[in-house]
């Protein structure tokens, strides 16, 4: 998720230089995914043992 989260913040900043109004809302995309990733989002519960 974390690859996937930089990847899409390059194109959103590849695509600013072409496109400016896609290149932001792709790099807030991956903004979010990265902010998500580092929050813990999609990780399982962690598990105590006995």
């Amino acid at each position: 998720m974390i690859g996937l989260a930089l990847a899409i913040i390059i194109i959103g900043v590849v695509f600013g230089f072409v496109i400016p109004w896609v290149g932001i809302v792709v790099g807030l995309v991956g903004l979010a995914l990265f902010v998500a990733f580092l929050v813990g989002f999609g990780r399982g519960a962690p598990r105590s043992r006995p």
